[in-house]
């Protein structure tokens, strides 16, 4: 089935807000306990969230083929950092809930999902 630019776009919309959502929203004590790795189970969430948000930001890109949608080898590589800053903004936005915090380790998870995604499409472009 063919997504037209619109519906693309409001899927990266859809995932951006549950992820906003999903920073705000008491979590309890479900996510603090140890996931793979010995890594907290919130870190591999972080990067699981925004390595489906750069996904869905690749497709919304790569998928167009109309001409008014930027899909030239510039506008690839910068999915990933925008990706980040949306992470960043909502890591600031905990700041502001008085039962959620911010943490650096989290925003680095979620730069490495985004990465990851993305590194993984650079991969599968070149090798296809």
């Amino acid at each position: 089935m063919h997504w037209n630019r619109s519906r693309r776009i409001v899927v990266v919309a859809v995932v951006a807000l549950v992820i906003l959502v999903s920073a705000v929203v008491p979590t309890g004590d479900a996510v603090a306990r140890a996931g793979p790795f010995g890594l907290g189970l919130d870190l591999w969430l972080h990067a699981l969230a925004y390595a489906v948000l750069e996904a869905a930001v690749l497709a919304a890109i790569v998928g167009s083929r109309e001409l008014s949608l930027p899909t030239s080898a510039l506008s690839i590589p910068v999915t990933a950092p925008v990706v980040t800053a949306y992470g960043l903004l909502i890591e600031g936005v905990q700041l502001l809930v008085p039962y959620r915090h911010a943490s650096v380790a989290d925003a680095i998870a979620n730069a490495i999902g985004a990465g990851i995604v993305l590194v993984g499409w650079a991969l599968y472009v070149r090798l296809r």
